[in-house]
């Protein structure tokens, strides 16, 4: 008796498909935090298909809203999969309270920037950005025929979800349901007056407390005290109006791109 053989399926190719960004910052924790929860699922040769169908381009389309990541994958078949994952976004309430304790985090946040100690929080909070291993909460959902969940159209879009949320972190938080405004007023640019600027000038009141203090023994041999700080204040002071022209850069120096970090 003959043994069928079913020829290997084989993805069709499609123009203009979503494809895995090469700029993307790759070594972001919040990316490696959610490829280790994809990889927790042991998917074997289907995460390593899913990979390589969004480095194709295979992902037609990929929608962030609160609490649901929808796509359109196109495999094989003439038609695209369509496919859903959805999880119950944080209280709303809760992340505000915390956000308004911490203005200073929510201004890195609105920067772009996503700083560990934010998830830290949300922890002691019982609250998390991730899944566990086996979360119970999180629902798979794809058109296609393969028992398995995460199936690879699923891996596709989730490894792309990855490479978009390494590029602009306020994606994973839109996804847990975490909305800012496009363009907060709190950061536009601002001039101040100039009659604050003026008082901002290094001056010889600033330095009173060092004249108190008299002659100082100093590193740098003959070198005045006084005027080493009346330099850096003056440092201080053009870097400070420097900033007035832009948008302030809140994030830390490792979460910066390599040609903006000082």
């Amino acid at each position: 008796m003959s043994k069928k053989r079913h020829l290997p399926r084989v993805a069709r190719r499609i123009p203009g498909g979503l494809r895995l960004q090469p700029g993307a910052n790759r070594a972001a924790w919040w990316r490696k935090r959610w490829i280790l929860w994809l990889e927790s699922f042991r998917m074997g040769a289907r995460l390593g298909r899913g990979r390589s169908y969004a480095q194709s381009g295979q992902v037609r389309e990929l929608a962030i809203l609160p609490g649901v990541i929808e796509a359109t994958v196109q495999g094989a078949s003439p038609e695209p999969y369509s496919l859903r994952v959805s999880w119950e976004p944080l209280d709303a309430q809760s992340v505000q309270t915390l956000l308004d304790a911490n203005p200073f985090l929510t201004a890195q946040l609105l920067a772009r920037a996503l700083p560990l100690s934010f998830e830290e929080l949300l922890q002691t909070r019982g609250m998390s950005l991730f899944p566990r291993e086996g979360e119970p909460g999180i629902r798979l959902h794809c058109t296609c025929k393969d028992w398995a969940r995460p199936c690879k159209h699923l891996a596709a879009a989730l490894c792309l979800f990855a490479d978009a949320i390494a590029a602009d972190p306020l994606l994973l938080l839109r996804f847990r349901g975490i909305l800012f405004p496009e363009t907060p007023m709190e950061l536009q640019s601002k001039r101040l007056p100039a009659d604050l600027i003026a008082r901002l000038s290094p001056s010889a009141r600033i330095a009173t407390i060092p004249k108190r203090l008299g002659a100082l023994p100093y590193w740098r041999g003959e070198q005045p005290f006084l005027d080493t700080l009346a330099d850096a204040y003056r440092r201080a002071q053009d870097r400070a109006l420097d900033a007035l022209d832009a948008f302030p850069d809140l994030r830390f120096p490792e979460d910066r791109p390599a040609s903006s970090a000082h």
